[in-house]
């Protein structure tokens, strides 16, 4: 991969009053936009904004076509258990795809993954050709703290084209896009049908009022000023990979939400960061 740098790091003079603000920032070109980095020496984390196009295509893959690359997992106790499902296909730009396959309820398949080929997977006619990798993974507990965003902490295993890479970047960020925007449903549901039982719950003299068309329109103009040009909300993801290859890689993903006047929701942006060790260097000292 070829990354054209133009710029140089801008460096910020060292402070110990002000060192959890100290940032190295560049941009790198890629033939997928500009991507801004950024490194704390200080906490030794580095991080990039992603270019994302996020996009879930209209054909699932099946369990079948999984399991074919995977062979030796019909051995398995648990195989039955997965038969009959199917898994999104997803791209975060084209020419990036990835087979997200959930086994949060099947740590054993988890656990017996080999290194082998990706599935045949149908891609979007527009969005073809395109990579296409299968990126395992278990979702864990959260980790909550008070005023902070939840970390939704995952374990994963990106297999394709005969190799399992411990770290991906794009299959991370795929992976982050899709679960804040399926949790965003499933809450959405959750919380609808919560607001339904607390209506049928009050009495019928408050239930007419409040379901009174002059009521009606005023809530809904009441919600449109609250979103104005569009709700944010932020979701934080921390993947691992790459344990069972023992070269532990931890990703933190952080999407942002933007919930429009209408109920849409997108993607408006995708942060990744994490810490890296110096694992080889090199010196042009002429021609």
């Amino acid at each position: 991969m070829a990354i054209q740098i133009f710029t140089y790091l801008e460096k910020i003079n060292y402070d110990a009053s002000t060192r959890d603000s100290q940032k190295q920032t560049t941009t790198l070109l890629t033939k997928a936009g500009r991507i801004p980095i950024f490194f704390n020496p200080y906490r030794q984390v580095a991080a990039c904004a992603v270019p994302t196009n996020f996009h879930v295509h209209s054909k699932r893959v099946d369990i079948e076509k999984i399991i074919s690359t995977q062979p030796h997992v019909q051995i398995v106790p648990t195989i039955d258990n997965e038969r009959g499902r199917s898994f999104p296909l997803v791209s975060i730009v084209k020419g990036m795809t990835f087979v997200l396959v959930d086994l949060t309820d099947n740590p054993e398949i988890f656990a017996a993954l080999q290194a082998g080929k990706s599935p045949e997977a149908e891609l979007d006619p527009e969005w073809a050709p395109s990579f296409v990798g299968c990126m395992y993974y278990r979702v864990l507990a959260k980790n909550e703290a008070p005023g902070e965003p939840a970390i939704h902490n995952i374990q994963a295993r990106m297999i394709s084209h005969g190799i399992e890479d411990p770290g991906t970047g794009s299959a991370c960020a795929a992976l982050s896009c899709y679960l804040a925007l399926h949790s965003q449903s499933q809450e959405a549901a959750s919380e609808q049908k919560t607001e339904s039982a607390e209506e049928s719950a009050e009495p019928a003299a408050s239930s007419e009022a409040g379901n009174s068309p002059a009521n009606a329109d005023l809530t809904k103009k009441t919600e449109d000023l609250k979103l104005g040009n569009g709700k944010m909300e932020r979701k934080v993801f921390g993947i691992q990979q790459g344990a069972e290859m023992g070269r532990l890689c931890t990703i933190a993903v952080e999407v942002d939400l933007k919930t429009e006047a209408d109920g849409k929701k997108s993607i408006a942006n995708v942060i990744l960061s994490g810490r890296a060790n110096l694992m080889l260097r090199g010196e042009v000292i002429g021609f």
